[in-house]
């Protein structure tokens, strides 16, 4: 998917892997923010993932691992993006 103002790239892992049924998506750019960028995938490609990127109050999950462009964001406050950005979403990991 390409749009007039670019692209973002949505890298997903675990259980966001497995629902969407790919490793990477691209959105149009028009999400300024990442909590957005992250909406637009839900409600735009697959609502299931919803559960999985927000909490009840639609805040992203704390305990998410967020990058732009491999570099960690924090969860509070609005974390811009650009065309060309690459996100990637990482689910924590349990097991014993």
């Amino acid at each position: 998917m390409s749009g007039n103002g670019g692209t973002v790239r949505l890298r997903l892992y675990g259980a966001l892997r497995q629902v969407a049924g790919s490793r990477e998506v691209e959105l149009p750019c028009p999400g300024v923010t990442v909590k957005q960028v992250l909406r637009d995938f839900a409600e735009a490609h697959v609502p299931r993932a919803a559960n999985l990127l927000f909490d009840r109050q639609g805040n992203i999950w704390s305990s998410l691992i967020v990058l732009v462009n491999e570099e960690p964001v924090a969860h509070e406050g609005p974390t811009p993006v650009k065309a060309g950005d690459v996100v990637s979403v990482l689910m924590p990991l349990a097991g014993g």
